[in-house]
């Protein structure tokens, strides 16, 4: 019988470990899951940004090579539907299959007049629908193409378009 007595229920027991322990596991655990999910939007939006910086660096070249050996940039073109002057440079040969690795929607072209100027060319990028996800991924390559900063460089990044400027170098 004095077994019985002496048992008190375990919810009127008072705790084995102090409330701040208990408050601190749970603001450790919150901010482990934070992080998480935000390194999974950096991890995607990098990832997806290999396959833009490839477009860039790949039509770069054909691009500089016909520049060099006609004297002149070629006129305004999209790149889904190069001129044919630009096929002896092997242009869709190069470019095509970075075109399909690229993860954002929109349309690639080629500009003897770029957003940083006059006479400035560039390949410009418009996203399909510029939201903050096609900004953050563009962003991500101008940090890998330039200084980081979508305002000022060869890479310049706007709300509707992305730009990388040429040299005739």
């Amino acid at each position: 019988m004095a077994d019985s007595e002496n048992k008190v229920p375990t919810i009127l027991l008072a705790p084995t470990s102090p409330l701040w322990y208990h408050a601190a596991m749970w603001a450790v655990g919150g901010l482990t899951l934070g992080l998480l999910i935000a390194f999974g939007f950096v991890l995607r939006d990098h990832f997806q940004a290999a396959g833009m910086v490839l477009v860039y660096r790949d039509a770069r070249a054909p691009l500089i090579q016909y520049r060099l050996e006609k004297g002149a940039w070629p006129a305004k073109f999209d790149f889904r539907v190069p001129p044919a002057d630009l096929a002896a440079f092997g242009f869709t040969k190069v470019v095509q299959p970075a075109l399909d690795k690229a993860a954002v929607n929109g349309t690639w072209s080629f500009t003897p007049d770029s957003p940083a100027g006059k006479g400035i060319p560039a390949v410009v990028f418009a996203p399909s629908t510029p939201d903050t996800s096609s900004l953050r991924i563009l962003l991500v390559v101008d940090g890998r193409l330039d200084d980081g900063d979508g305002a000022k460089g060869i890479f310049r990044v706007s709300e509707t378009e992305a730009a990388f400027t040429l040299k005739a170098e």
